[in-house]
């Protein structure tokens, strides 16, 4: 299996004359007539070296990714249509996992969503049997700025705040292809440590019915290092640092789907992604 592969990453653009004047957005339903679905653009680099993560050793305590096990013997792809199943069976594995691969005492799951590609993405097609699932994720982003995070906290901890703010936490991404090997639009990896935060950030709005969230878009930097996790397999999951009570957002992973073209199988991804509260 090689070492690197060459891939197309895309990435938010810095010239944009509308950032000047106003705050990043996206809005995640349709526009009004006449309204910018966002106010930046997206572009898409070609050539960029990913790397294989199997055969590196980054350390997850200064890099934020790591590959671990779970027991998905008992696991279908169609069990994860639902949702209770998932509550029930999937969520509880996934927590023993990852206690087990963090040394974490206890983790809180917040929230989860199934990614369904279809087989027109990056079009969409309304013929497509999954058009309204989610899709993959292709622009290089960060889920949640810090003062993002913090208003999640009180949302999920609310008078218990301050007493779980005592522990040392993380919030982490747990990724899982609900079939394997993943050949079909993977997952890639930001190594933190090539990220220059000063410059490579841009705070974005995205912009649902009911809901605002923060987040960070990633403009393009020639030191970048990208990494993958070639053949990730149904009983692996990929687990990466969104913040680290004691580094903050220094170990924070951009991550982005992108696509294997002649190398991948073609076969519609799908796959499930969880957030989390770990505490140690």
């Amino acid at each position: 299996m090689a070492d690197s592969i060459t891939a197309t990453i895309r990435y938010v653009q810095k010239e944009n004359y509308r950032l000047t004047s106003e705050k990043p957005y996206i809005l995640h339903y349709a526009a009004p007539t006449g309204f910018p679905q966002n106010n930046f653009s997206i572009k898409s680099y070609p050539n960029i070296t990913v790397n294989n993560l199997r055969t590196t050793n980054l350390d997850y305590s200064d890099h934020g990714i790591k590959i671990a096990k779970i027991d998905s013997s008992q696991m279908r792809p169609e069990n994860f249509d639902d949702d209770e199943w998932i509550e029930s069976v999937y969520l509880p594995e996934l927590h023993s996992c990852i206690c087990k691969a963090l040394g974490a005492e206890d983790v809180t799951i917040f929230d989860w969503m199934l990614r369904k590609r279809t087989k027109s993405f990056p079009r969409r097609e309304g013929e497509d049997d999954t058009e309204g699932a989610a899709q993959p994720s292709l622009s290089a982003h960060i889920d949640y700025t810090t003062p993002e995070l913090a208003g999640r906290l009180d949302k999920y901890f609310g008078e218990n705040k301050e007493k779980m703010m005592q522990r040392k936490y993380q919030v982490i991404n747990i990724w899982k292809p609900l079939t394997g090997p993943c050949k079909d639009y993977p997952m890639a990896y930001l190594d933190p440590k090539s990220v220059d935060r000063d410059d490579d950030l841009l705070v974005v709005d995205e912009v649902f019915p009911t809901v605002v969230n923060e987040v960070f878009q990633v403009h393009f930097n020639p030191n970048h290092k990208w990494y993958y996790v070639p053949d990730q397999l149904d009983s692996e999951v990929a687990i990466f640092n969104a913040f680290d009570s004691e580094k903050g957002q220094d170990i924070a992973v951009p991550h982005c789907s992108f696509d294997l073209r002649e190398m991948g199988s073609g076969i519609p991804r799908q796959s499930i992604e969880v957030r989390a509260f770990a505490f140690f």
